[in-house]
């Protein structure tokens, strides 16, 4: 099959037009759209590094939970560091993501719905186990299965924090990269 000197012209013409416009174009995104997308890429990147620290802290209290002897004080310090880390690392952040929920592509309102709603757990388990920690008095962790289970589960949402921030992060910086490298990447 043999091309045309036209079509070959043609098709030369094209791809260096569409190389040539800016990513935003080619996308069908504007300027303002892509500066909310990078504003959500750093929200989300924040939402993963607290997520982590939160993770640790709870991974600490799941294993410092069966010590009988661990004073209640080392339970109290994680407790609040994750209440801190709750409080003003991600619910700022939750907060911005959703206000521009809206302005998102439909796969990034998605995975924020499910950052929020693993937040959401993950509050309500942390007030729950500070909660369950004072109500017992004088009873150690290690003898509440209540706080126990509770420790678990807020473990649990931060992991699942961490895995749909990661992903949802990478997945966001890869389509910026390719719409800035001028490749067409679908809005949706």
């Amino acid at each position: 099959m043999t091309m045309t000197r036209k079509t070959i012209t043609r098709r030369v013409s094209t791809l260096a037009t569409l190389i040539l416009l800016p990513a935003s174009f080619v996308i069908g995104e504007t300027k303002e759209q892509l500066e909310m997308q990078k504003e959500g890429i750093e929200l989300i990147h924040q939402l993963e590094e607290v997520a982590r620290d939160v993770q640790y802290n709870a991974g600490r209290l799941q294993s410092f939970s069966r010590d009988m002897n661990l004073s209640k004080w080392t339970h109290y310090h994680h407790l609040e560091t994750i209440k801190e880390l709750v409080n003003d690392g991600l619910q700022p952040a939750l907060k911005r993501l959703q206000e521009i929920h809206p302005n998102l592509p439909e796969w990034k309102q998605q995975s924020i719905d499910k950052m929020l709603e693993s937040a959401k757990g993950l509050a309500a388990d942390t007030h729950s186990a500070i909660l369950s920690k004072n109500d017992t008095g004088m009873v150690p962790p290690a003898l509440n299965a209540e706080y126990q289970e509770l420790v678990v589960r807020m473990r649990t949402h931060a992991e699942d924090l961490v895995k749909t921030s990661d992903a949802a992060g990478n997945y966001a910086q890869a389509r910026l990269k390719a719409a800035r490298a001028g490749l067409a990447v679908p809005t949706k």
